[in-house]
């Protein structure tokens, strides 16, 4: 009885696993048609904001102002934050810029650009491999 429970169990497993990296493989291919397609400049970072999150942590976010190539001036907050900055106020950093809406930019760093579909596909590998280890024990 326990084999068929192992089966169950490792087929659940993998199969989250397997579902992480199809989501994984969807935001790559997404973040890959922006970097694609975005215009690039060369912003500037003018603070780094101290988000709290829900469970009571936060983290820095980097606050980066640009031009656009048409000369218009944006600032945006990045989406990817740590726990402390990671950048300087007044660093140079690349960024990407979707051309239609400027608003939609990125600072150009994996983790700003790849980390999440990264992080997803680490641990849809990790999921896979143990849901098949499992279910063959």
């Amino acid at each position: 009885m326990k084999k068929k429970s192992n089966r169950v169990g490792g087929s659940i497993f993998a199969i989250i696993g397997l579902l992480m990296m199809i989501g994984a493989w969807m935001l790559f291919q997404n973040d890959q048609k922006f970097a694609k397609e975005a215009a690039s400049a060369t912003g500037t970072v003018v603070e780094s904001v101290y988000v709290k999150s829900r469970k009571g942590k936060g983290g820095y976010y980097p606050v980066v102002e640009f031009q656009t190539a048409d000369g218009k001036r944006m600032t945006f907050r990045s989406d990817t934050g740590r726990g402390r900055p990671v950048y300087e106020n007044g660093e140079q950093v690349s960024i990407l810029y979707e051309k239609q809406n400027p608003a939609n930019a990125k600072i150009a760093g994996f983790w700003e650009l790849w980390g999440l579909s990264a992080v997803l596909a680490v641990f849809g590998i990790i999921f896979m491999g143990v849901g098949l280890k499992i279910s063959r024990s």
